[in-house]
């Protein structure tokens, strides 16, 4: 890819396009914080992007899915979020997993990501990506939004001093939550129903 296509990051004294383009992101969940993140990245010209996600696109996902298509409805969220990434920029290698994280992220892979990016929608499934980082020393990031905020949170985990970690903060109502997930053998509940999370574009972007 010729260096005009990033002239304008070149006028940034800071920014190195170099550094960026020797960097492997993982990006959990190809929802509507997955598409803007999985935009931004393969418009910054990141080296390297792999795309988890389990879900199949819905008619809703429209709204507030810069990379979907009323032809993607029923199609791969992962596979489609990566087929037009591409076309952003056909330098950026992106991989993508379709299916359930815990058994697509490859534990003796973390260690070449640059940071893991979540774009989750719930704590659970947060919780678990923010402890393998921190366990195998990989920067962790986490996103979340509804109708009117945003939170980004950044764990640098790959930095030799302590650090705290995404559930130093977490209130007892978080843990409540996930407990009426389950039995009290913590048996996942099948009737159990998700609440959706209300929210539009704006908040997403």
């Amino acid at each position: 890819m010729s260096s005009s296509r990033y002239l304008r990051h070149s006028l940034i004294d800071w920014f190195s396009q170099e550094s960026l383009k020797s960097t492997c992101v993982a990006v959990v969940g190809a929802g509507a914080i997955g598409n803007e993140v999985i935009k931004n990245l393969s418009l910054l010209g990141v080296g390297s992007i792999e795309i988890f996600d389990f879900d199949n696109i819905e008619e809703h996902n429209l709204t507030r899915s810069v990379l979907f298509r009323d032809d993607d409805i029923n199609k791969s969220k992962a596979e489609v979020a990566s087929a037009r990434a591409k076309e952003l920029d056909s330098s950026v290698q992106i991989v993508y997993h379709h299916g359930d994280v815990w058994k697509t992220l490859k534990i003796d892979s973390i260690k070449k990501y640059s940071c893991i990016i979540s774009c989750v929608d719930n704590f659970e499934a947060r919780i678990k990506l923010s402890n393998i980082c921190m366990l195998y020393r990989v920067d962790f990031i986490n996103a979340a939004i509804d109708s009117r905020y945003v939170s980004v949170e950044v764990f640098p985990y790959s930095s030799f001093g302590r650090v705290a970690c995404y559930e130093c903060n977490l209130p007892d109502s978080v843990y409540e939550r996930i407990q009426e997930r389950y039995s009290c053998g913590w048996l996942k509940k099948v009737s159990y129903e998700e609440k959706k999370i209300p929210t539009t574009i704006i908040t997403s972007s």
